[in-house]
């Protein structure tokens, strides 16, 4: 135990003095003649006084005064010495930093000051060498201090760095720390590399060594691919631990909004997992990351569990002009390009009008789909607008004669990048003299370049450009003789792309290659909006995942990056994790996606719980604390001798309920909250996520609607048709699931409820639309189940004649989370119930919109997104709030005139 105030015990010299004073004798009496003492044979003594005070009150205030001056004297308790924090006249601090120091770096701080602090209270020196390389790209320069007050404004700027620990230049650094008696100990992040027999070695050459570990089973990875199928699937790579994990994987846009969730099970003893997280498209172009939350654990994950997605994560959707036949499997068009660009985008086939109907990244045209000239009209004022066109040719474009001209190919055709002969030139075989062409090197400012050509690739049939001055200028592909393969020319905003081949394998054999996809791809990243110059194959660094999961500006020493090696390159602090490039070719670079399997790492020395390092603890609180009970004890007692005691007591019972009287409430505990205040139910599914979201949703609502209108409503409440009153209630939402099923007193509840002026809102949560496309007929089926029994008037379409919209704001749109799904209301109200109508149906999942989470933010993304869309859905759930509480009030004040008018006469 230590002092840190020893001054203080000065004050024990004043003890001696003390116990005189209490110890003191009161005055000798004074003997004082009566006349007579018959005055005094009446009297009583009614109290005793002591002549001194009682040993046992002495010691009591003297242990009072001697705790509070030694806890004046700030005591110290240090622990007992533990292996390695004791002895030698050096502690040299090794810390991992890097990203798998993140899920316990609050505690890899708290054992360094401690370690450090104690070893410099001894008078030794501290030195602190850390593993990760700096934002410089190089291995920090070793701490080394005898000052207290400098080591503590050191320890608090240590923040962990989001890439791996460098054990090679550890070593190195460990080497040339000057000899000396040392104690060594390393605080690892458990994790193995193959330098640890090396490191081992190093660091038992400085000295005796601890290993100071924390738990690994919250150091985790998340990595993730398209597959095969073109599904995403996500690995999740962690330090063997023995018990089971649950991981929960969120889809997140760029501002943090939830757009998907999946669950990975990792059983007990393993470092792996794989799930497929089913994203539609129109979600998995709106992620911007994937985050991992271990469900057991409260600590992050860091930079390993999260996983940024770029623009080869992205499905463009790409529309495929189709015609009968095309998808004959090894002839047709349709079949060599649905299994080029399948795994790659979201590709939409049909018809023209079909296709153009819907937002589009890409436009293909096989040989023959262009003919008409309405479809050719079409086609080109969409690529006028920004739109890519590929096109592919066939026996349509080279009829075979020299001089044909045809509707599809005329000398200055708007759809084709340069003039053609109108020929097909043939290439090999028993009527030619040459022999199939191979590819030439793609030129420097092509999009292809940088792609490796298999030298197998040969071409076979092509259709020739007509010679013209720049023709080089539109040239991206060429064959070994020279003649074009692939030629492109603006149009407007946007671009006309030409393969003098055919999609399948009747004049190339480049559809059955790999490279084939590869031009693909590059094609259809043109087309977010990189039209001026060759893809690039280095990457610049263009924003960093730091420790903490943000992205931020890249570090001094961050360098660019080979294209080609983006998934293969580890990342450190020349290639920190973290976005690359333009962004119409932004390339993530991830720990998970290149961090081999992790495995752990074999003790560097003894072993030293974290435990071993508590910091000292102060005994000065609990001394004074102490001291000032005894002096109250004291004051009891001396009230008890004076007869007080009983007196004290019973004013302080009867102070006691004071606070509580001054505060209590007048209402009754029968009477429900709801009744006090007005307020938003939903119906309780039994879902928690699905609740959850509905009551975040209504809160947020309920927020909105208390900021902007006269209304003020309380946090909503959840309910159970059936068995709770609904009466108290204007508005139920009710979140419609697949597995709902009829309930015989739930709709009876709901029935009087309605027929008492309630109206009861029911969503589907966006069945059928982008946010779960494969669920519309099963919903469908649950809507049913649902409705089984309700008294559900006709219904029409919600436009914006009705009265609901433009309740209190005038709207035209009703979105929610999803946009453009229509709304059902009754044809025509109950004149009882004010014209009202007693039910909304709608699938546009408005509780999610609402949503406001603990932390103040909308946790999920609207779509396709947008601050307008979700004020709109903010605004029409004001409507709804406001058409409940007050019914068709509106509609009332249409009549105005016409009452003013009868009155006037």
């Amino acid at each position: 135990m230590i002092f840190l105030t020893p001054l203080a015990l000065i004050g024990l010299a004043a003890l001696p003095l003390i116990w005189w004073l209490i110890r003191a004798t009161p005055p000798q009496p004074r003997s004082q003649r009566f006349p007579s003492l018959l005055v005094l044979r009446g009297l009583h003594a009614r109290r005793a006084d002591t002549e001194r005070a009682p040993l046992w009150l002495l010691l009591l205030r003297v242990g009072a005064a001697l705790l509070l001056i030694l806890g004046l004297a700030q005591p110290v308790h240090r622990p007992r010495a533990t292996p390695g924090t004791s002895g030698g006249s050096r502690l040299i601090l090794v810390l991992d930093d890097g990203w798998a120091a993140v899920p316990h770096w609050p505690e890899r701080l708290r054992a360094l000051r401690a370690l450090g602090d104690r070893a410099l209270r001894d008078g030794r020196q501290v030195m602190v060498l850390r593993s990760a390389r700096g934002q410089d790209g190089g291995l920090p320069d070793s701490f080394v201090t005898r000052d207290a007050a400098r080591f503590d404004a050191f320890a608090g700027r240590l923040r962990p760095e989001s890439w791996p620990v460098d054990r090679q230049a550890l070593i190195a650094a460990l080497h040339g720390v000057p000899a000396g008696a040392s104690e060594v100990v390393v605080l690892s992040d458990g994790v193995a590399s193959p330098q640890d027999d090396d490191l081992r070695r190093a660091l038992a050459a400085l000295g005796p060594v601890s290993d100071m570990r924390w738990t690994g089973c919250d150091v985790a990875t998340l990595g993730a691919r398209t597959d095969s199928a073109a599904a995403l699937r996500v690995t999740v790579k962690a330090l063997p631990c023995p018990a089971a994990r649950v991981y929960s994987v969120h889809a997140r846009t760029e501002n943090g909004g939830t757009l998907a969730l999946q669950t990975v099970a990792l059983p007990g003893e393993r470092n792996l997992a794989t799930a497929e997280f089913p994203l539609p498209a129109v979600l998995r172009n709106q992620t911007a990351r994937l985050t991992l939350t271990d469900t057991s654990s409260p600590a992050p994950t860091g930079p390993g569990g999260i996983r940024l997605l770029d623009e080869g994560d992205r499905r463009r959707p790409v529309g495929l002009i189709t015609r009968p036949g095309d998808e004959t499997p090894l002839l047709g068009a349709g079949f060599f390009l649905a299994r080029a660009l399948g795994p790659i985008v979201e590709l939409r086939r049909g018809t023209v009008d079909k296709l153009l109907a819907s937002p589009l990244s890409v436009l293909i045209a096989p040989d023959g789909t262009l003919n008409q000239p309405s479809t050719r009209a079409r086609v080109e004022e969409w690529v006028r607008q920004g739109g890519e066109l590929i096109r592919f040719a066939g026996p349509d474009l080279a009829p075979g004669q020299e001089d044909a001209q045809t509707p599809e190919a005329p000398a200055t055709d708007p759809l084709l990048p340069v003039p053609l002969l109108g020929t097909m030139r043939q290439l090999g075989g028993p009527m030619s003299w040459g022999k199939p062409q191979k590819l030439a090197p793609f030129p420097e400012n092509s999009p292809f370049a940088g792609l490796k050509i298999p030298a197998e690739v040969t071409v076979s049939r092509q259709v020739l450009a007509r010679p013209a001055a720049d023709l080089d200028t539109h040239v991206w592909a060429r064959l070994a003789d020279g003649t074009p393969l692939v030629t492109a020319a603006p149009l407007g905003h946007g671009e006309v792309v030409l393969f003098h081949v055919t999609p399948g394998a009747d004049w190339s054999n480049l559809p059955l290659s790999g490279l084939f996809p590869e031009m693909l791809q590059r094609l259809v990243r043109r087309s977010t909006g990189l039209r001026d110059g060759a893809t690039a194959t280095t990457l610049a660094p263009v924003a960093m995942l730091d420790a903490e999961g943000a992205l931020v500006p890249p570090p001094p020493g961050a360098r660019p990056l080979d294209a080609m090696r983006i998934g293969h390159v580890v990342p450190s602090a020349e290639h920190p994790p973290g976005l690359y490039g333009p962004r119409s070719e932004r390339r993530a670079l991830n720990l998970g996606d290149s961090l081999p399997d992790l495995a752990p790492e074999p003790l560097l020395g003894a072993s030293l719980a974290p435990e071993g390092a508590a910091a000292d603890r102060p005994l000065g609180p609990l001394l004074i604390a102490l001291g000032l009970l005894l002096l109250l004890a004291d004051l009891a007692l001396s009230l008890n001798r004076r007869g007080l005691f009983a007196r004290a007591v019973a004013a302080l019972l009867l102070l006691a309920p004071l606070p509580q009287m001054l505060h209590a409430q007048d209402t009754p505990n029968a009477v429900p909250q709801a009744a006090l205040q007005t307020r938003l139910a939903y119906v309780v599914t039994g879902h928690d996520d699905v609740d959850q979201a509905v009551r975040e949703g209504l809160e947020g609502l309920s927020k909105y609607a208390t900021d902007r209108t006269s209304a003020e409503l309380g946090p909503p409440d959840g309910v159970h048709p059936g068995t709770d009153d609904l009466a108290f209630y204007p508005l139920i939402y009710w979140p419609v699931t697949a597995d709902t099923q009829p309930d015989p007193r739930r709709t009876a509840a709901l029935n009087t409820f309605m027929a008492h002026g309630g109206i009861l809102m029911i969503d589907t949560l966006g069945a059928g639309t982008e946010l779960d496309p494969d669920s519309e007929s099963g919903m469908r089926a649950a809507l049913r189940r649902a409705t089984e029994g309700l008294n559900v008037p006709p219904l029409t379409k919600l436009d914006d004649r009705q009265i609901l919209a433009h309740t209190f704001y005038l709207l035209h749109d009703f979105p929610g989370r999803v946009a453009g799904q229509p709304i059902w209301v009754a044809r025509r109200g109950d004149v009882a119930l004010d014209d009202v109508s007693p039910i909304i149906i709608g699938s546009a999942d408005w509780a999610h919109a609402w949503a406001i989470g603990p932390d103040g933010g909308t946790p999920y993304a609207v779509i396709p997104g947008g601050d307008e869309q979700r004020t709109l859905a903010y605004r029409f759930g004001v409507n709804v709030v406001i058409y409940s509480l007050t019914g068709n009030y509106k509609a009332d004040q249409m009549k105005v005139p016409a009452l003013l008018e009868r009155m006037g006469r």
